[in-house]
């Protein structure tokens, strides 16, 4: 039975676009050299001809040091995975706007300087910390995006899946050292504490609700991907016509007006 959302317009239609067709991932391994004044700011006394950053797309210890600062310091909320996504990269310029350092996002040589000089006590002070209290106390449950109503449950899973992207494709790949499509749909679902089954199959079947059209965080399923009955694959929605799911390349963006995707389409199922 179909769950209906009157103020939610549908967003799987029909397009004459190619049939194999998706958004490539935007994704860079490692730490860069970069000496770019129109990018950082750096003191006189800086002189060096290569400085090293982190930045979005990064992945490995020197991404999870990083987080494990911001964490220290209340700005990474999230799991210390060691990807530099969207998450991170949100993380590293709040931290920037409130030290006065140049917001760009980039973790380059001022920014963790400051994170080493600054104490490990917290961002907020307690007079912050119960100001937020009583705005979150007075806040609506849900907030409204724009593609319509979002639980604060499925708007995570979208971050956490956004933030996943690149991550290689690995056969029964279940870690963010590299995922199946099932595995990165169970993943990215148990980081917003949400227990899913194993298989598209058994998701499609067992859990959730069936729903007209998707919402941010709801998972799009499809069939005849590959040679099994039923639904054979899925993908997290993130809005715009789009869906965040493991393909042959690793995890990456696909477009749902695509003309493959429409010819595979099997349903929507919210996991609220």
């Amino acid at each position: 039975m179909y769950k209906s959302r009157s103020s939610v317009r549908k967003y799987v239609v029909s397009s004459t676009m190619a049939a194999t067709i998706v958004l490539s991932p935007m994704a860079a391994q490692g730490v860069f050299a970069q000496a770019n004044p129109d990018q950082i700011e750096e003191s006189d006394a800086q002189e060096s001809s290569e400085i090293s950053f982190l930045h979005k797309g990064d992945q490995g210890e020197s991404v999870e040091a990083l987080q494990t600062k911001l964490q220290s310091l209340g700005y990474y909320t999230y799991s210390l995975d060691g990807l530099f996504g969207p998450i991170t990269e949100d993380a590293v310029e709040e931290f920037q706007a409130d030290q006065g350092l140049k917001v760009d996002g980039l973790a380059g040589p001022n920014t963790m300087a400051a994170l080493s000089s600054t104490e490990d006590t917290g961002k907020e002070t307690d007079e912050d910390e119960a100001q937020d209290e009583q705005e979150a106390e007075e806040a609506p449950e849900e907030e409204v995006s724009a593609s319509g109503e979002v639980d604060s449950e499925s708007s995570e899973v979208a971050e956490v899946a956004e933030d996943l992207i690149g991550v290689p494709y690995v056969w029964g790949g279940t870690t963010p050292d590299g995922f199946d499509s099932s595995g990165f749909i169970q993943y990215a679902y148990e980081q917003a504490g949400i227990d899913l089954s194993r298989t598209h199959r058994a998701n499609w079947s067992n859990n959730g609700e069936f729903v007209e059209s998707p919402d941010v965080g709801d998972l799009v399923f499809f069939e005849d991907t590959y040679d099994v009955n039923g639904a054979s694959h899925s993908g997290i929605y993130v809005g715009d016509n789009k869906i965040v799911h493991a393909g042959n390349d690793g995890i990456e963006y696909a477009d749902l007006t695509n003309d493959y995707w429409q010819d595979h389409y099997l349903g929507t199922k919210s996991f609220e």
